[in-house]
């Protein structure tokens, strides 16, 4: 009686009504791409052979009798992701006297699941659990739904999913071996929707915030910039590898965010390298900066950036020829370094007279009233020239270099990271236009 279906004539068809009441989404494994699901399967049909009249039963009208002693619907979960078939012979049905039987088997369901992780953590899902016939075919065993939603009455919401919607889909099909064989299910649809305040909270904020922590290398100190640059290289990747931990590992679809956290990654390295260079302009200061890079740099790149052009002709000391041809200014149209070179060797002898006698050191030191001409002549004689300057002098020009170089490396860093969050979060306002429409 139980493997025989409910009909007095062979050739009719069982038609069975199924119905979906989901109670609670345990999981949706993103990785392993399978949806974890509770709820119970409400199904109808009428058995032609357990009819009678109440009033022979003293009004009985219906009875619970445990399913094993009915013949029971056929059906599997077709996309199921362990065992597609089980037996529910435990759960009572309800048998009424014009032989309709209620029967309410449920669960745990683990479905299959195709995960779109383009828009994570701001992404939508569309997930299906499908029951069908394994054996029977339509003209047999026909499913059918009574409703278009799933019973949501005694749902437990999610703290990660929010079910935006459901809906229900019945199918026919057959196979190519056997075009007049038809099978049919129906697939039970819920659209999810990722509750993402965690993930805003613990990935994309300290993700921007770790982007202006770059932002500030090129105004640290020397010593400060590659330890900076380094905490925050790590800091991206401790990011990506949390990412890379809730996405499945396939290439059909690639997280914005995790594109995202890699070209920040990319800017970041690249920043590295841009302040080892600068690390050696700073410290640079054994050679002149060449006349074309301090008119170009210190004064061209130095405007556009917002810095004051630096004006190295005025930084420079007056050198020993300038003190004297201040001195020995001619008072006909004779060239100065002539008048120079006459003033200082007439002025000789009388320096060296002196020296052998240490009065022009005393009274130099003494802030005596010495002749302008003398000390000119003695700072000459003695080889004091400011022109020839040794290599430590060239660090201050080469300093001004790197602090414009810093400047103009924070710009382009700046517009690099708005314009790559701008690019990569933009399909976000379509989403979110769709999601308000």
């Amino acid at each position: 009686m139980q493997s025989a279906r409910p009909v007095m004539n062979s050739s009719d068809t069982v038609p069975v009504e199924i119905q979906f009441s989901l109670m609670h989404i345990k999981e949706l494994d993103v990785r392993s791409q399978v949806l974890t699901t509770t709820g119970l399967l409400i199904l109808q049909w009428v058995d032609e052979r357990l009819r009678w009249d109440p009033r022979e039963y003293n009004n009985l009208t219906q009875i619970t009798i445990e399913a094993k002693h009915l013949w029971q619907p056929e059906f599997v979960v077709i996309n199921g992701a362990e065992r597609v078939y089980k037996r529910y012979g435990h759960f009572r049905a309800i048998l009424s006297h014009d032989g309709s039987i209620r029967w309410e088997p449920g669960g745990a369901f683990k479905t299959m699941c195709q995960i779109d992780i383009t828009y994570y953590p701001f992404d939508d899902q569309l997930c299906s659990l499908v029951f069908g016939a394994w054996s029977y075919r339509t003209s047999n065993m026909n499913l059918t739904s009574p409703s278009a939603k799933i019973n949501l009455d005694s749902y437990k919401a999610n703290g990660e999913w929010q079910i935006t919607t459901t809906e229900v889909q019945r199918n026919e099909f057959f196979y190519g071996c056997c075009p007049n064989e038809r099978f049919s299910n129906v697939a039970f649809r819920i659209h999810l929707r990722r509750r993402y305040t965690y993930y805003i909270l613990n990935v994309i904020l300290p993700s921007i915030l770790t982007s202006v922590l770059l932002l500030s290398i090129f105004f640290c100190t020397p010593g400060q910039k590659v330890q900076i640059g380094v905490v925050v290289l790590l800091s991206f990747r401790i990011f990506l590898l949390n990412v890379a931990d809730n996405i499945p590992k396939t290439s059909d679809h690639v997280p914005l965010l995790g594109i995202y956290l890699t070209c920040t990654m990319a800017i970041t390295t690249l920043s590295m390298v841009l302040t080892v260079f600068v690390l050696n302009l700073h410290h640079m200061g054994d050679r002149p900066v060449p006349p074309w890079v301090t008119r170009i740099v210190l004064v061209h790149v130095a405007r556009a950036v917002g810095i004051r052009a630096i004006n190295t002709a005025d930084r420079r000391k007056p050198t020993c020829a300038d003190d004297a041809e201040q001195t020995f200014r001619p008072s006909s149209k004779q060239p100065r370094h002539a008048v120079l070179v006459q003033r200082v060797d007439s002025a000789r002898p009388v320096i060296l007279a002196l020296r052998r006698t240490g009065q022009v050191d005393a009274k130099i030191a003494g802030g005596a009233n010495v002749s302008p001409d003398l000390e000119t002549a003695d700072e000459c004689h003695n080889g004091v020239d400011e022109t020839s300057r040794s290599p430590g002098d060239y660090t201050r020009e080469w300093q001004n270099i790197a602090e414009v170089f810093d400047r103009l490396f924070f710009w382009l860093f700046l517009i690099a990271t708005v314009v790559t969050t701008l690019v990569l979060f933009h399909p976000l306002t379509d989403l979110c236009t769709k999601r308000l429409t």
